[in-house]
C-alpha cells in the first residue's frame, strides 16, 4: 500500500512538473513573438527630438506633425532607400498632444505623443 501511494505521489509530482514546464515554455514563446517588430517604422522620443527608425526602404514618405487643434506644425517629404534612423527636431512648440502621421507607399502610421 505504501509503495502504491509513493508511486501515485511521484507520478503526480512528475505530471505537475511537466505541465508547469510546458506553461513556462508557452509564456516564453509569446514574449519572444511580442518583442519582434514587423512594423516598417518605430518611433522613439528623446527630449525635443523624435527619432524614426525605418526598417525597410520607402520611396516617398510624407511626414506630418499635427497639433491637438488639427493644424500642421511640421510637414516634410522624404525618401528612405536603406534602413536608417531619421530625426525630427521639435523646437519652439507648445506643451500639448501631437499626432505624427506617416503616409507613403503601402504605409500609413499614426502615433500620438506629448511635449
Amino acid at each position: 500500500m505504501k509503495r502504491f501511494l509513493f508511486l501515485t505521489l511521484l507520478s503526480c509530482v512528475g505530471l505537475c512538473t511537466h505541465v508547469m514546464a510546458e506553461e513556462k515554455k508557452g509564456d516564453r514563446d509569446e514574449e519572444e513573438d511580442r518583442s519582434i517588430s514587423h512594423a516598417p517604422v518605430e518611433v522613439e522620443m528623446l527630449n525635443d527630438e523624435v527619432m524614426l527608425h525605418f526598417m525597410t526602404s520607402i520611396d516617398e514618405l510624407l511626414i506630418l506633425v499635427v497639433n491637438s487643434k488639427g493644424a500642421i506644425v511640421h510637414e516634410e517629404l522624404i525618401s528612405i532607400t536603406v534602413p536608417q534612423t531619421y530625426s525630427l527636431f521639435m523646437i519652439d512648440i507648445q506643451s500639448e498632444a501631437y499626432s505624427l502621421r506617416l503616409k507613403g507607399d503601402n504605409i500609413y502610421e499614426e502615433f500620438t505623443f506629448y511635449f
